[in-house]
């Protein structure tokens, strides 16, 4: 018979997977795609200068539909308007309008 013990009383440590929320990868709409006026499912852009919208470019007619992964994991996406790289949150995507210019470039 096999005696249990807790985890602690080991003397080695338990390895746990970090889970931590993965980077995904999003293809984002370049300027010249956008029509000023029309809205678009993405982020406006965190630098305060440029707050440009920031589309996800829809996914060609042939791929798989997008995973339905969880809402936390984040995308790291470069700014089409004024290049600016930050980290968003897939859940905080939105329908945005968006309003043309040159912000920043």
């Amino acid at each position: 018979m096999a005696i249990k013990r807790t985890s602690k009383s080991l003397g080695t440590p338990v390895r746990r997977a970090v889970t931590s929320p993965g980077l995904r990868h999003v293809e984002v709409s370049v300027p010249h795609q956008m029509v000023p006026g029309n809205p678009y499912v993405g982020w406006l852009c965190k630098n305060k200068s440029c707050g440009l919208v920031i589309a996800v470019a829809p996914a060609p007619a042939e791929s798989k539909p997008a995973s339905a992964g969880p809402d936390d994991q984040l995308a790291a996406l470069k700014c089409p308007h004024c290049g600016n790289e930050d980290l968003y949150r897939w859940g905080a995507r939105s329908e945005h309008k968006y309003t043309g210019g040159s912000a920043g470039a």
